[in-house]
């Protein structure tokens, strides 16, 4: 090989040193860029969606089981609010709960120790419930990045069902490993013998947005109320 080969075979794998790294960066800030805008369309066109709901009741994309928005929302979210009917106070029990959406099933899954008075309140026939839900971000980021990122703080939602506790015990496994999967930094919530697992039909729903624009839906309604 020739020292004027050595040469051009030198040069060309310092250019290829050089110039490599600068079109990775450039690629992934592309890439990055293009991720960026799609989510902000995505956003916009959920915002929009919302708006004309809210404005014109002639519109009717919204059918049973669950809204769409509902359903984008629930999967975003880890954290819920349960309000449970406490007959003793004659008022309602609150407790921070998390849960986990099911599309498939449209169902919502929750666990709860069997020692509890929202555990005691559902086992005495009391399986009326209220769920707030929302996707800010203060309520969601220690759940990491991945969740964090995905919420836009821009809605809450009011559910409003029937829960019961699973008895069966395949089933209640089945939704116990589904539950565990969603939210894996706490087993100590979801698996043990004292902890039962809650299940929530929805009937109505309330969403609500930055804008103070409302939705109101319920089960088997073809439309919108605002």
């Amino acid at each position: 090989m020739t020292r004027q080969t050595n040469d051009h075979l030198n040069a060309a794998i310092t250019l290829a040193l050089f110039v490599g790294p600068i079109i990775y960066l450039s690629r992934k800030q592309k890439r990055l860029a293009e991720e960026r805008q799609n989510y902000r369309e995505e956003r916009e066109a959920e915002r929009a969606f919302l708006s004309a709901l809210v404005q014109d009741k002639a519109l009717q994309p919204l059918k049973p089981p669950l809204p769409e928005i509902v359903r984008k929302v629930l999967s975003r979210c880890r954290f819920a609010y349960l309000s449970t009917i406490d007959v003793g106070c004659n008022s309602s029990h609150l407790s921070l709960m998390r849960f986990t959406y099911l599309p498939d099933e449209e169902t919502i899954v929750m666990s709860t120790n069997i020692k509890t008075k929202k555990y005691d309140m559902l086992e005495q026939g009391n399986t009326g419930v209220a769920l707030l839900i929302h996707d800010f971000a203060e309520g969601n980021a220690k759940d990491g990045d991945d969740v964090a990122s995905n919420l836009t703080g821009e809605y809450s939602i009011t559910l409003n069902g029937k829960c019961s506790v699973v008895k069966d015990v395949v089933l209640a496994e089945k939704y116990r490993a589904a539950h565990l999967k969603n939210n894996p930094e706490y087993p100590q919530f979801i698996v043990g013998e004292d902890i039962a697992i809650l299940l929530v039909d929805v009937v109505m729903a309330r969403i609500c947005n930055i804008n103070d624009e409302v939705i109101k839906w319920n089960v088997g309604d073809s439309s919108p109320s605002s």
